[in-house]
């Protein structure tokens, strides 16, 4: 094992699961791939619809798309032909079947032989509170810049509409700056899910960051959708359509544009609850609310603990009996 996966603050695995040099080149080479997919899927859902795209940069999205998904397929089926025999076939399964719809998650996938996850900087770590704490402590701060960048971003695009229209230059670096946002939330989402001990109820309670990750993807998909609708077909060849058909395609331009809003919206409602979240005070409850349940958990450990002494006590005590009865003078 290399010297990154033994960093500073790095929990060694287990000899059994000790991954290999290649595992770790491998790590880091998937890495880097799912991370230049994610960027290629940022560019796809918020510069491919704008009306300064260039058809070189539309060449280039899908192309790369098309070219690297292959090799998250391949590399999800070895991992479940390669796993550890102690992971179960079906969660092997469905973690490749996650990669192959969404490659991204590749960035913080366990590892099927190790049961670890390759963490930029920290190396190889085991998934759960420890390593949840810890990224948690890691993108608080950023996230909480990252937040509040959209509202430059807002303001140019609603008060210098006419000028992002008029500039190629300024359309094209506002479309950056919204990327590079969803980008960061997106890596945030997929690394915190991976550690956290109970991915689905952790997507519960961030229902926010999970609705910041994919409203942007339900938006591409909306504008998808409109522009190849034989409606708007039509309306482009420059046929009458009836009012019902209309008011059709108003209904789709209007989803659309909730879902834009409905984004922005969730972008400064995130930034301002993790900038209330920082509060001494906040911390404060989140720490009693911790302390709580560890006091719960406690209590509970502790009736189980008694239990097992009683029967203990009881088992001890009828052996005595026994003995007693065994070494009592026959008659």
């Amino acid at each position: 094992m290399n010297s990154e996966a033994l960093a500073p603050g790095a929990i060694p695995p287990g000899p059994s699961v000790t991954p290999t040099p290649g595992a770790t080149l491998r790590a880091r080479f998937m890495f880097a791939l799912a991370f230049v997919h994610l960027l290629l899927v940022a560019g796809l859902v918020h510069r491919a619809t704008s009306k300064s795209v260039t058809q070189w940069e539309l060449d280039v999205m899908y192309v790369g798309l098309v070219a690297l998904w292959p090799v998250f397929a391949a590399e999800a089926a070895w991992g479940v032909v390669r796993r550890d025999q102690s992971t179960p076939r079906r969660t092997a399964l469905m973690r490749a079947l996650l990669v192959v719809l969404m490659p991204a998650w590749r960035m913080a996938l366990i590892d099927p032989r190790t049961g670890l996850i390759w963490v930029p900087r920290i190396g190889w770590q085991h998934s759960g509170k420890e390593l949840f704490k810890r990224l948690e402590l890691a993108f608080g701060g950023p996230m909480l810049l990252f937040a509040f960048l959209i509202l430059p971003i807002l303001l140019m695009e609603y008060l210098r509409a006419d000028q992002v229209k008029e500039l190629p230059a300024l359309a094209l670096a506002l479309d950056i700056g919204i990327a590079v946002v969803w980008v960061a939330f997106a890596v945030e989402f997929v690394f915190k899910v991976s550690a956290h001990p109970k991915p689905f109820a952790f997507a519960q309670e961030r229902w926010l960051d999970v609705a910041i990750v994919v409203l942007p993807m339900l938006e591409f998909v909306l504008t998808k959708w409109v522009d190849a609708a034989p409606l708007a077909r039509l309306l482009r060849a420059g046929r009458a359509l009836s009012p019902e058909q209309i008011a059709r395609m108003q209904r789709l331009y209007r989803l659309q544009g909730l879902a834009t809003k409905a984004w922005h919206s969730f972008l400064l409602l995130e930034g301002i609850s993790r900038l209330l979240g920082n509060t001494p005070e906040k911390r404060l409850a989140k720490l009693e609310t911790q302390i709580a349940d560890l006091e719960e958990q406690l209590r509970e450990v502790r009736a189980d603990a008694d239990e097992v002494r009683r029967q203990i006590a009881e088992k001890g005590a009828q052996g005595e009996v026994h003995s007693v009865d065994r070494s009592a003078p026959v008659p």
